[in-house]
C-alpha cells in the first residue's frame, strides 16, 4: 500500500507542477505582451524603451526566483505532510481531511499573492511611468493573477482527487471548509470568461474616453487580445470545471447500472467534498442499505418461504387474516420413533435435513408455501399467501413428486407419508409479544393431518381427499379407500390413493402389483 501511495502523490505532483508551470508562464508572457506592446501608452519612444529595458529583466528575474519558491512551499511542502499521512494507513483525523481539502484553496490564494508581490514590484520599478500607466499596469497584472489562480484552484481540485478520496473514505463530505460547490465552480467559470475580460475592457474603454494622450492605436490589438484570451481561458476553465462534475456523475451512473443488474456491493470513491460528493455518499449509503436488505431478505429467507418473505417486506410483517380457499399437504415421516432410538440425534437430524433438502425445493417448484416444520413432518400450503386457482393440482403433483424422490434416493431405508386435503381456511398472522407466525387456520387443516395418519392404515405414501379430488383438472386414476374414519372426524370422510400402473406380464404370469397395497385381493 506504501508503494501505491507515493506513485498516486508522484503522478499527482508531476502534473500541478506541470500545470503550475504552464499556466503562471503563459499567463505572465501575454501579460508582458499586453504591458508592453500592446497597451495604450503617452510616452515618447525612448521613455518606452527604457521602460521595457528595467521591466524585461525583473521580469525573468522574478519567474526565475519565485517558481522554484512555490514549487516548494505551494506543492511539495504540504504535499509531503499529505504523503506521510496517506503511507501510515491510519484514518483521518479532522486535522488530517481540512488540510487535504484546502489545499487547492491554499495554493490558489499563495499563487494570487505571488501575483499580487509581482504588481508591487513592478510598480516600483516603473514608478516614473506616471499615475495612469501605473494604474493600467498593476490592475492588468491582478487581474490576470485573479484569473490564473482561479483556473489553477480548478486544475489543482481535479487532480487532488485521488487525495481527497483517502481523506472522505470514513464518510460524510466535510461542508464547513468554504469548499466551493457547484454554483460556486459555474461562478468561477463565468468569471473567467466573461467577468474579467469585461473588466479589461472596461479599462480601456475608459482609457480611450479620458481624453488622455495615450496611443489609440494600440487600442484594437489590445481588445484582440483580452478577446482571444478570454476566449481560450472561457474553454480550458469551462472544460476542466465540467468534468470535475460530469467523472463523478459517469461513475455514479456506471454504479448505479450495476445496481439495476442486482449488485448491491457496488461503491463510488468519494472524492468531492461539495454536492457531488454529497451524492457521492447518498449513493454509498443507498447501495450499502440495499446489501443490509439483500442479506436480510436472504437470512429471512432460510427460516421462512420466500414468497412469504417477499409478502412481509411489501406489506410489512402483520398480515391480515383473509378467508381463502387452499390446498394442505401433510407430510410426515414413516417409523421416526423407532428411526430415533436405533441412531444418534445427530443422525436423525442430518437425515431430517437432507429429506428437507429435498422436499422444499419441490414444494416450491410447485409455488407452494413451505409453512410448518413439525419435527419429522411438514405443512405445505398451496392457495395462500399467493393466490392459486389450481392450488389442487399443485399440492398433488407435489406430493406425488415427493413420494418418488424419496423413494429414489432412501431406497426404502426411509419412507413418508403424505395426505392432502383441500378447503377454505384462514390465512394469516398469529402470536403476540413481538413474535407472530404466518399460518393457516381450520378444519380443513386438522383434516389434512388425519389423512396423513391414515397412509399407516392403507399403507399407501399419499392419500388425497374428495374436496381434493374434486378440484382436480383430471380426476382419473385414483382409488378409493374405503371404511377408513379419520381420529377426531365425526363424519366420514373420503379418501383416494393413486391407482397403480399396470406392470407388463412376464412370460404369461398375471402381473402381481395391480394389488393395492394394504387391500386384500380376495
Amino acid at each position: 500500500m506504501s508503494d501505491d501511495v507515493h506513485e498516486l502523490v508522484a503522478i499527482a505532483r508531476k502534473r500541478m507542477t506541470r500545470m503550475g508551470v504552464l499556466t503562471n508562464t503563459v499567463s505572465s508572457i501575454l501579460l508582458t505582451v499586453f504591458v508592453l506592446y500592446l497597451a495604450p501608452h503617452a510616452f515618447a519612444h525612448g521613455q518606452l524603451e527604457e521602460i521595457r529595458g528595467r521591466s524585461l529583466p525583473t521580469f525573468v528575474i522574478f519567474l526565475a526566483v519565485t517558481f522554484p519558491f512555490s514549487i516548494h512551499v505551494l506543492q511539495n511542502k504540504p504535499l509531503a505532510r499529505i504523503e506521510s499521512w496517506m503511507a501510515s494507513g491510519v484514518e483521518p483525523t479532522d486535522v488530517e481531511q481540512r488540510f487535504v481539502l484546502s489545499y487547492p484553496r491554499r495554493w490558489a490564494l499563495s499563487s494570487l499573492s505571488l501575483w499580487a508581490l509581482g504588481s508591487v514590484v513592478f510598480t516600483l520599478v516603473n514608478w516614473s511611468a506616471g499615475v495612469e500607466t501605473l494604474a493600467l499596469n498593476a490592475a492588468s497584472v491582478l487581474l490576470t493573477g485573479i484569473a490564473t489562480s482561479s483556473l489553477q484552484y480548478l486544475l489543482v481540485e481535479r487532480h487532488m482527487r485521488p487525495m481527497t478520496a483517502w481523506a472522505l473514505t470514513p464518510g460524510q463530505p466535510v461542508g464547513c471548509l468554504g469548499i466551493p460547490g457547484v454554483a460556486n465552480r459555474l461562478t468561477i467559470i463565468w468569471a473567467l470568461a466573461s467577468g474579467i475580460p469585461l473588466i479589461g475592457l472596461g479599462v480601456l474603454y475608459l482609457m480611450a474616453v479620458s481624453g488622455a494622450s495615450f496611443d489609440s492605436s494600440r487600442l484594437r490589438w489590445a481588445t484582440l487580445l483580452i478577446v482571444v484570451t478570454a476566449l481560450v481561458f472561457g474553454i480550458v476553465t469551462m472544460r476542466s470545471a465540467a468534468r470535475s462534475v460530469a467523472e463523478p456523475l459517469v461513475s455514479l451512473r456506471d454504479a448505479l447500472a450495476s445496481v439495476q443488474t442486482g449488485d448491491f456491493d457496488v461503491r463510488v470513491p468519494i472524492d468531492d467534498a461539495s454536492e457531488v460528493g454529497r451524492l457521492q455518499v447518498g449513493f454509498n449509503l443507498m447501495t450499502g442499505g440495499l446489501a443490509d436488505r439483500q442479506r436480510l431478505h436472504e437470512a429471512f429467507g432460510a427460516y421462512v418461504d420466500p414468497l412469504l418473505t417477499d409478502r412481509v417486506l411489501r406489506e410489512g410483517s402483520d398480515l391480515a387474516g383473509e378467508d381463502v380457499e387452499v390446498s394442505l399437504l401433510f407430510m410426515d415421516v414413516r417409523g421416526f420413533t423407532a428411526l430415533s432410538e436405533i441412531v444418534g440425534a445427530r443422525e436423525v437430524v442430518a437425515t431430517l435435513n437432507g429429506l428437507y433438502e429435498m422436499v422444499v425445493p419441490i414444494v416450491l417448484a410447485h409455488c407452494g408455501h413451505a409453512n410448518k416444520f413439525i419435527g419429522d413432518g411438514l405443512l405445505a400450503v398451496f392457495g395462500a399467501p399467493d393466490r392459486l386457482s389450481d392450488h389442487a393440482d399443485r399440492a398433488v403433483a407435489a406430493g406425488l413428486e415427493i413420494v418418488r424422490a424419496v423413494e429414489a434416493h432412501y431406497a426404502g431405508r426411509v419412507r413418508v407419508g403424505v395426505g392432502i386435503n383441500s378447503g377454505r381456511v384462514v390465512a394469516g398472522t398469529i402470536g403476540g409479544g413481538g413474535r407472530v407466525d404466518f399460518t393457516v387456520i381450520g378444519d380443513p387443516v386438522n383434516t389434512a393431518s388425519r389423512v396423513e395418519a391414515a397412509t399407516r392404515l392403507t399403507d399407501d405414501d399419499l392419500l388425497i381427499t374428495g374436496e381434493t379430488l374434486a378440484m382436480l383438472s383430471a380426476a382419473d386414476g385414483w382409488i378409493e379407500r374405503s371404511g377408513i374414519a379419520l381420529r377426531g372426524k365425526a363424519a366420514p370422510v373420503q379418501l383416494f390413493a393413486r391407482r397403480p400402473r399396470p406392470q407388463p406380464t412376464t412370460r404369461g404370469f398375471p402381473p402381481l402389483s395391480g394389488i393395492p397395497r394394504g387391500v386384500s385381493s380376495r
